[in-house]
């Protein structure tokens, strides 16, 4: 095993669960009904929505600056510098007094995490050759599924003993673990001692397997319609899984009666599940390099499956197969990543990143939001939720397809001019 897949990959992966639990702890949260007493919050599905949505505005927004700052700074410093502040805004919201002030906390919690994805990218693009990058990035992409597996029973565990303001505090201290091994991780495989010529010459000999197709700059990747289109399912995926994710335990514990013990078992086991189709997809588009096509069939399996396992499964299925489809927006948001790294230059891959996960989750911030809507508007039934998501995954699809015959004239040109 390479150094790479050793330190780097398993660092990369904890800082994904561990950012995954901080963000999504809240979904355990609002099904507490000694939190919706103390902060007055019975009926409100658009605020405890919004808790979701604030969280991805501040997420989205500060995802371009920690972009910039990634490629001034370097991805080591500021994996740590966020990770800090990511335990300290936690124990504030331990503290916090009524939905205003919750819903502000949420908003610098994103900010906070908003260095989750430049630091990834830029990681992955400087430590992985390009053959390995869809399979890197679905590696550390599964630390969403396997940090909500993980973090489903833990935080049901605390709550259960300590009630949520226990809960935050516990985890504040839980979110400061990465910090320990970004210690040993360098920005990038020259300034690592120890590390063997044979793995260095593997990542940058495989580079050549781009040369062809010269990569744009910061400035024309943004004139570029392949970016726009890689954004667009950016926005999809971040918005399917988060408000999946978000509503998924009220949905099973208020509406289908699951209890809240046996709840967290059957989406534990999904998650489980989604980590293991999230790598077999990573896994496929590397050894097909057909990436925007895997994007384009996994993408349709969503939109096929999420209604009828919402409506006709028995409530411990649609708990198994609706938490098992987080494995979708993961899988896809692991391949923009591997289809974004053939497009720009290595030293803009942080900035491209902040702007392409940026804009796709300040736009993915009103899922959760129009979801709690649909809620109202149908009655408290959820299948118009379930509809919203699947719309969405059908426009991803389509962005795909296209993105697929952007390549297949891109390698028509390049075999051209050869």
């Amino acid at each position: 095993m390479t150094r790479r897949w050793l330190l780097v990959a398993p660092a990369l992966l904890l800082l994904w669960i561990i950012g995954q639990i901080d963000k999504t702890h809240i979904s355990l949260i609002i099904a507490d009904r000694a939190f919706h007493t103390e902060l007055s919050l019975e009926g409100h599905h658009p605020e405890l929505g919004g808790l979701m949505s604030a969280f991805f505005v501040g997420y989205g927004v500060a995802i371009f600056g920690w972009g910039f700052l990634v490629d001034r700074f370097g991805p080591r410093r500021c994996a740590v510098a966020g990770t800090l502040c990511w335990g300290a805004v936690l124990f504030l919201s331990s503290r916090v007094g009524g939905i205003t002030e919750y819903l502000f906390i949420r908003f610098l919690l994103g900010v906070a995490e908003g260095n989750l994805w430049p630091v990834s990218n830029a990681l992955t693009s400087r430590w992985f050759p390009v053959r390995e990058h869809s399979r890197v990035q679905a590696f550390w992409i599964t630390g969403a599924p396997l940090g909500t597996a993980i973090g489903v029973p833990i935080v049901t565990a605390l709550m259960l003993a300590n009630g949520w303001r226990g809960a935050l505090a516990a985890l504040s201290l839980i979110s400061l673990v990465p910090v320990a091994f970004f210690l040993f991780v360098t920005d990038s495989p020259h300034e690592a001692a120890r590390i063997s010529e044979r793995e260095l010459r593997d990542i940058e000999d495989d580079r050549t397997m781009v040369a062809s197709k010269p990569r744009m700059t910061f400035a024309e990747l943004l004139r570029s319609r392949a970016f726009w289109l890689i954004t667009v399912c950016q926005l999809t995926s971040a918005t399917t899984i988060y408000t999946l994710i978000h509503w998924l335990p009220s949905y099973l514990n208020g509406l289908r009666h699951l209890p809240f013990k046996t709840m967290g078992g059957w989406i534990t086991a999904g998650y489980l599940l989604a980590t293991v189709v999230t790598l077999v997809a990573g896994y496929v588009a590397d050894r097909t390099m057909q990436r925007a096509l895997t994007g384009a069939v996994v993408s349709l399996g969503f939109v096929l499956v999420v209604l009828p396992a919402a409506q006709w499964l028995s409530p411990a299925g649609s708990a198994l197969v609706l938490s098992t489809l987080i494995a979708v927006p993961c899988a896809t948001a692991a391949l923009n990543g591997a289809l974004m790294h053939t497009r720009v230059q290595p030293e803009a891959i942080a900035r491209g990143t902040g702007v392409y996960v940026g804009v796709g989750n300040v736009v993915s911030a009103v899922g959760p939001t129009v979801f709690g809507i649909l809620i109202n508007a149908m009655a408290g039934e959820y299948w118009g939720g379930f509809l919203f998501l699947a719309v969405l995954n059908a426009v991803a699809a389509f962005c795909y397809l296209a993105l697929h015959r952007v390549e297949l004239m891109s390698n028509r040109i390049v075999g051209a001019g050869a």
